[in-house]
């Protein structure tokens, strides 16, 4: 087992510093950051879950070439088809361009901002040069305002790893780059910001393309990647149907975006998103939506990632360090797990705001696990050793009772009132007896009477406190009490008991040609002060007070009367009327007692008393 606490506080500082560490790696490059990254991912999914749907965004407009469109042959008769000049020409995909420009240009014609086409126009078209100069010169007079698709991939050649930029062919308006950021899972997550265009695309020849959602406003896209807000599922987002272009009025059109594309799951453009599997041309939508609504997912730069990070796990740090025990330990971190969570959801949900939040939430939760682990093993080996130490000192019945719920008392410097029956025991005249024994011998014939004594008192439920020299102190009634009347009846049959075993021992003793052993007992209740005595290196759990005093005199006072060794106050013999066989010694002044004490010789139990009889036997 590894040395606690030395090398536990590395490891959970270690634990918690580790998923800190990884949330920094956002690629990830590293096996380290993708765990944290797979989790961002679940979470961002749980995210969208949980907000549910929103409406769609009233710009952009998607001029869906759909699986409707593709099939009109076997949907529409042939003379349907002819009433059309677009439906007669559409058909299996791809369709020729003139046709493809002909959408474009009816919606421009109908007053939209702008068209982007999200197909790919980097080889010629299949029917021919005449198919592609017409897909020009229909578009000419708005050649501004289209925009056509640059895609960027990497392939693998004999063992290489090769990227291509694939531009339009077609010279009209600015094109924008389609290209998506995906997660490690291949979940379409953000579009890609300055940064990345310069890392990956900076090898080309210019001009750059943007990013074809920031085709929509003049500024250029941010440093960072924009991550994509989805509004709802597959769907959500503004379409018309290719076929049904012409049946639809201008306002339709009227002042926004077009983005022409591919919907038809039969093509294979569907790609995973938060929200569910989407076509790619619902993606760019979403996307242009979140530019021209200013409501694209933000991150912090990676140095404000690290900043954030640097100051959770210093926060973290100091408050795990504040439990005393591993139960208090892990519930904190999963309060601060929880606190993560809800935190995360309300920024991301109101401001935005993407967190790392995997490894802000690992790290209470790594860190704090592995330290309540550590407390948990040091708590077994206090535990046991508390058992081992309280096994000498106290009853089983008591010992299960307090290691179940065992509390502040055992371990805590403070003090508190109680009310308790105290026994002092104590050899008379075994100094001389000490003189003329070898150690050997002494400690022996000690062990054996404390021993003895020590059995008395556990057999009662009660507490060892401590061995003076040849002195016995032993408490019944704290740390628990099974009542005033029941602690000192456990009492009185503790020092009866001490007494016959001392007269059995004694019979050995004599045997053996040793002298034999006297002893005198002191029994009173009252009120003490119980806690735990000591420096912050050693605590002993104790009581002292008046109580205390008035006890240890009352041993005193066995030596005036040799022939009566268990003397108890009149205090005790009140909470036991009738139970017990005395006799009254009269009333003695005690040091540090007020007035004097009523003393009583213990003779013995009297037989069970009727209900009628209340006051104690006393002997004359």
């Amino acid at each position: 087992m590894p040395p606690w606490p030395g090398l536990g506080r590395r490891l959970w500082w270690l634990a918690l510093a580790v998923p800190l560490l990884a949330g920094l790696d956002r690629v990830p490059l590293t096996p380290l950051g993708q765990g944290p990254r797979l989790l961002d991912d679940q979470l961002l999914q749980a995210f969208f879950q949980l907000r549910g749907g929103r409406s769609a965004p009233a710009d952009p407009v998607i001029l869906a070439i759909d699986a409707d469109s593709l099939e009109l042959g076997e949907l529409l008769a042939p003379g349907e088809r002819q009433a059309s000049p677009l439906w007669r020409q559409m058909g299996p995909w791809p369709w020729p361009r003139a046709l493809q420009a002909r959408l474009a240009a009816h919606v421009l014609e109908q007053g939209a901002t702008r068209v982007l086409f999200n197909i790919e126009y980097s080889e010629p078209s299949r029917y021919g040069p005449a198919d592609d100069r017409a897909f020009a010169a229909i578009l000419a007079p708005w050649r501004q305002r289209v925009h056509l698709a640059v895609h960027y991939d990497v392939r693998q050649e004999g063992g290489l790893e090769q990227s291509r930029l694939r531009r339009p062919i077609h010279q009209l308006g600015a094109p924008g780059l389609t290209t998506l950021l995906q997660s490690p899972r291949g979940v379409v997550e953000a579009v890609p910001g300055l940064d990345w265009i310069q890392s990956r695309l900076g090898a080309f020849p210019p001009p750059l393309p943007r990013p074809m959602a920031f085709l929509a406003r003049a500024a250029p896209p941010p440093v960072a990647p924009m991550g994509l807000n989805y509004p709802g599922p597959a769907g959500t987002m503004s379409r018309v149907p290719a076929w049904r272009l012409l049946e639809l009025p201008a306002s339709t059109w009227r002042g926004r975006s077009v983005l022409i594309g591919v919907t038809a799951p039969g093509l294979g453009d569907l790609q995973e998103t938060p929200v569910g599997p989407m076509a790619g041309t619902e993606i760019q939508a979403v996307a242009l939506a979140n530019v021209l609504q200013n409501r694209g997912l933000i991150r912090l730069p990676l140095a404000g990632d690290a900043l954030l990070l640097l100051v959770w796990g210093g926060l973290i740090g100091v408050l795990l360090r504040r439990p005393a025990s591993a139960g208090g330990t892990l519930q904190l971190a999963l309060l601060l797990a929880a606190t993560v969570l809800l935190t995360g959801w309300a920024l991301w949900a109101v401001a935005l705001l993407r967190l790392p939040l995997a490894a802000l939430l690992l790290a209470p939760v790594a860190g704090g696990g592995v330290r309540a682990v550590g407390q948990g093993l040091a708590e077994s080996r206090e535990r046991a050793y508390l058992h081992q130490v309280l096994s000498r000192r106290v009853s089983p019945t008591l010992l299960r009772d307090i290691l179940r719920s065992p509390g502040p008392v055992w371990n805590q410097a403070v003090g508190s009132r109680a009310r308790c029956a105290v026994l002092f025991s104590d050899l008379v005249g075994f100094t001389p007896l000490s003189a003329v024994l070898e150690p050997a011998e002494l400690f022996a014939l000690l062990n054996r009477y404390f021993e003895a004594m020590a059995a008395a008192v556990l057999e009662q439920e009660g507490l060892l406190d401590k061995f003076i020299g040849d002195a016995v102190m032993a408490e019944f009634g704290v740390p628990r009490s099974r009542g005033d009347a029941e602690e000192a009846r456990a009492a009185v049959r503790a020092a009866l008991a001490m007494q016959e075993r001392l007269e059995a021992l004694n019979a050995e003793l004599v045997a053996a040609g040793t002298p034999p052993l006297r002893h005198g007992i002191g029994l009173h209740f009252g009120e003490v002060i119980a806690g735990n005595l000591g420096s912050s290196q050693r605590l002993e759990f104790t009581v002292v007070g008046a109580s205390v005093n008035v006890t240890s005199r009352l041993e005193g006072l066995t030596r005036l009367f040799p022939e009566h060794p268990i003397l108890i106050s009149g205090d005790l013999l009140a909470l036991l009327p009738g139970e017990l066989a005395v006799l009254p010694l009269g009333g003695h002044a005690l040091k540090g007692w007020p007035v004097p004490l009523e003393v009583y010789a213990l003779q013995g139990l009297q037989a069970a008393a009727g209900p009628s009889e209340t006051a104690p036997a006393i002997r004359g």
